[in-house]
């Protein structure tokens, strides 16, 4: 019999960024390909269970390193700069590289996939991919902006990542110095991440690559859509296939379905899997989630609950876990999202139907921030000057100005028509079955 087509997927040991490939690898399971998903051991219990036919391969510990993940995690929230609270976790993951092109590498060579899916962050995944001679597409669980500026195409109306703006704070002065921006932002790419990343191929008997166009002739799945996105030409290996959703929304417990019908609107806040906040910063929050018209339940890991102040508004309900966070987005007594801002948890709010009040913390969250709020189907706030009585007003605001909800599902339509799972399944079989090559444009040498 012939055996099923192999697809092997990895992934930096970040939910937000393994999410995406364990739908993807669920997908191309149910068309009857072997999969398997590659992680660091610290993270293999979020893989093993969640889907059938999703198999796990470690690639062993990344050992002294978990220690300082959380510490990062805690200075990025708290630091005023965007930039530098991402290039620090940028420094985190560059120390990865030697364990995950190690493992991978050992991996591939005693079982050789047919494909490699690297997200897009994960540089010793698509190292290994060319070391071996596999074919492999990248992921953006990201903005679209994260991809370099050298494999996009020019678009001086939208503003560079990281650059606090808006699209609507492009003017004309700011498009002249867009090719100037693009250049140095380049160079500032190249001296962060393709130094480093040179260092660790040469520890490896590997050449020397160019970090910004390295992506250049490489399918990449980027999983957004516009309307949310900004607008913007791309070339063909660079495919908006929209978020990685789930296609049935989970039920929700009876206890938890019963308090979010029975009363005010609720209020669902959830700063995400990674942030950690100061007590300051949380105290903040509990009184701005103060109020008699509304109810908040505050999804919070259970390591921050002793920061909490001893007495909490009536309000409020905290919980370390919750079930099905897309199920409580969706549930009709809920009105709003108080979010950090990151990708998946953005996606899952629209995917559900409900407005968002953002509080970006770091890295690329206040970009999404800017979307959410040009897009029209939320609010930013700044985290630097963030009171209790913005929060709470900015809460109010959503809650009652219903042009928020009546943008979403103009959003809803593009998430569909990029086509989610299934389009980025069917693109992963494209490049299993016939490559990329007809796509590639032939440069004169």
């Amino acid at each position: 019999m012939e055996r099923p087509r192999y697809a092997l997927f990895t992934a930096i040991p970040f939910v937000g960024h393994l999410n995406p490939l364990l739908r993807q690898a669920a997908e191309l399971a149910q068309r009857g390909w072997r999969v398997a998903v590659a992680t660091h051991e610290e993270i293999r219990g979020h893989v093993e269970g969640k889907h059938l036919g999703v198999e796990h391969v470690s690639l062993g510990s990344y050992g002294p390193m978990a220690q300082t993940v959380e510490q990062l995690e805690g200075e990025a929230t708290l630091d005023p700069s965007f930039i530098r609270g991402a290039a620090a976790i940028l420094e985190w993951l560059n120390g990865l590289w030697p364990s995950m092109f190690d493992g991978l590498r050992t991996a591939v060579r005693n079982d050789r996939p047919d494909v490699l899916i690297a997200d897009l962050f994960a540089a010793a995944a698509i190292d290994v991919a060319d070391a071996e001679g596999i074919p492999v597409a990248v992921n953006d669980a990201d903005l679209l902006g994260s991809l370099s500026v050298e494999i996009l195409p020019p678009a001086d109306h939208l503003p560079l990542p990281l650059t606090r703006q808006s699209r609507y704070q492009i003017g004309p002065m700011r498009r002249i110095l867009q090719p100037l921006s693009r250049r140095l932002s380049a160079l500032s790419f190249s001296w962060i991440v393709g130094r480093r990343l040179n260092a660790h191929r040469r520890s490896r008997g590997l050449a020397a690559v160019d970090a910004n166009t390295r992506l250049r002739d490489r399918l990449v799945l980027v999983n957004s859509a516009f309307g949310l996105e900004y607008p913007r030409p791309l070339p063909p290996l660079i495919q908006m296939v929209g978020p990685m959703l789930p296609e049935v929304i989970d039920s929700l417990p009876e206890d938890y379905a019963s308090w979010l019908s029975e009363g005010p609107p609720v209020v669902y806040a959830n700063l995400g899997t990674v942030a950690l906040a100061s007590e300051r910063f949380l105290s903040v929050l509990g009184e701005g989630f103060a109020a008699e018209d509304f109810r908040v339940l505050w999804g919070l890991r259970q390591s921050q609950h002793a920061l909490l102040p001893a007495r909490l508004p009536d309000n409020l309900r905290v919980e370390a876990w919750v079930p099905s966070p897309v199920g409580i987005l969706a549930h009709p007594n809920v009105k709003a999202f108080v979010s950090h801002c990151g990708i998946n948890s953005v996606h899952e709010s629209l995917h559900a139907g409900t407005p968002i009040v953002g509080i970006p913390l770091f890295g690329d969250q206040r970009d999404m921030g800017f979307r959410v709020q040009d897009a029209g189907v939320g609010l930013s706030l700044d985290k630097s000057r963030l009171t209790s009585a913005d929060l709470r007003q900015a809460i109010r605001r959503v809650l009652s100005d219903a042009s928020f909800g009546r943008r979403i599902p103009a959003i809803q339509s593009s998430f569909a028509l990029a086509g989610g799972v299934r389009r980025a399944a069917d693109l992963i079989e494209h490049l299993a079955a016939v490559g990329v090559a007809h796509y590639v444009e032939r440069r004169s040498r």
